[in-house]
């Protein structure tokens, strides 16, 4: 999840959900999903560019027109559409939030959910896949795995879904997988002592 205050995310989302519900009458909303997380992205390498958007001292005039000369053949209509409508409600200073917002709309219609996994040692495909298969049971949504490394684990994992650590009565359906993590992160383990010749 974005970092993005509270306050500016429940106004991201009315936006966000608005410009939803229009990609999905165009059909676009799986590329303006990949647009605005690509916008998000740019800025965070450029808060200059930020900054321009949300200065009360740009008119918005001026601004509507720098984004035409940015935007206009290299992003889709639709989204420089969006991005003219929210200069003209001054409110380009959210940009990063209703990129959230969308992303959160969508994945709410689509029926996905984000699922904090870490572990002591990378997932192998077959874990993985497994873990999704036990979490979309659990959670009736299609998990999608944000997964970090957590050396400091030793082994096993730790799993949050929607900002929720799972209870123990969900850790022991995942016991297993634990085990079989476990049990990865020890040949893991075994074969660094035996490269080093420990």
């Amino acid at each position: 999840m974005a970092n993005v205050d509270d306050r500016d995310l429940a106004a991201g989302r009315l936006y966000g959900k608005a410009i939803l519900s229009l990609a999905e009458e165009q059909g676009q909303s799986d590329s303006l999903l990949e647009e605005l997380a690509g916008l998000a992205d740019y800025l965070d390498g450029n808060p200059e560019f930020e900054r321009f958007l949300a200065s009360p001292l740009v008119d918005e005039e001026e601004r509507g027109a720098s984004l035409e000369r940015i935007f206009r053949g290299r992003a889709s209509d639709l989204l420089l559409d969006s991005l003219l409508v929210i200069n003209r409600k001054g409110r380009l200073g959210l940009v990063r939030a209703i990129a959230e917002g969308y992303r959160l709309e969508y994945r709410e219609l689509h029926g996905l959910v984000d699922v904090k996994v870490r572990t002591a040692v990378p997932l192998n495909e077959p874990l993985r896949a497994r873990l999704r298969e036990t979490l979309a049971g659990f959670t009736g949504k299609q998990p999608f795995l944000i997964e970090r490394v957590d050396p400091a684990l030793i082994a096993g994992l730790v799993v949050e879904v929607d900002g929720q650590k799972l209870d123990t009565s969900v850790a022991s359906r995942l016991r297993d997988f634990g085990a079989a993590l476990e049990r990865r992160a020890s040949q893991e383990i075994y074969r660094s002592r035996t490269a080093t010749g420990e």
